[in-house]
């Protein structure tokens, strides 16, 4: 009699497991697609571009490189090539993709290392203000820059990091705003497709 009713219950727990609604159990696994797949969307304005830096300065400041690397995804294209190819030509988007890859590496690289200027817990803040600068950047655009096949809805801020201990830095960049965040296109004047090699050789 006993054996029957351990059965039948046993029975009865797996019918209950099996009708569960998938999305049900999944939802209550660390790490599901649920939790995965959820994502912030920033104001577009220069609060937004503030509140994308936030978390990435934070966990710089910790040294925290698991976490620095995931929070910095923001600031890159969801789909670089497909973006680079609504506004170019075929033929460049391939070297585009190369370029920015390095672009956005030295990005990172530059803003990690503000964070981590100054002892352990060293703290870091960020404001951003648009860039309305009229005068001349001083300089061209590279002689052999990509050209957009149409207008691309580049927004300049001027980004000023500053630390508990009094440190200061401030820098120009270009970014655009696609699906809910600031994208990083480059430092300086221009876009980086545009912007002259700092590094090249100049000829006599």
């Amino acid at each position: 009699m006993k054996l029957k009713l351990l059965v039948g219950t046993v029975a009865v727990l797996s019918l209950l497991l099996c009708g569960c609604p998938k999305n049900l159990v999944q939802s209550k696994v660390p790490g599901s697609a649920a939790s995965v797949n959820e994502s912030r969307t920033y104001s577009h304005d220069a609060r937004g571009l503030e509140q994308e830096f936030e978390p990435f300065l934070n966990a710089s400041a910790s040294d925290n490189e698991a976490a620095t690397d995931k929070l910095f995804v923001v600031f890159t294209l969801p789909d670089a090539s497909g973006w680079f190819a609504k506004y170019f030509e075929k033929e460049r988007v391939e070297q585009l993709g190369w370029d920015y890859e390095a672009e956005v590496a030295a990005f990172k690289n530059s803003t990690t290392h503000e964070a981590k200027i100054g002892p352990v817990g060293t703290r870091f803040k960020v404001h951003c203000s648009p860039y309305h600068g009229t005068s001349a950047a001083g300089f061209a655009p590279r002689a052999d820059a990509f050209v957009p096949l149409q207008q691309v809805a580049v927004e300049q801020f001027e980004i000023e990091f500053s630390s508990s201990r009094g440190y200061r830095s401030s820098e120009l960049a270009n970014f655009t705003y696609v699906d809910g965040a600031y994208r990083y296109l480059g430092k300086g004047a221009y876009p980086f497709w545009s912007m002259p090699d700092a590094t090249a050789t100049k000829k006599p």
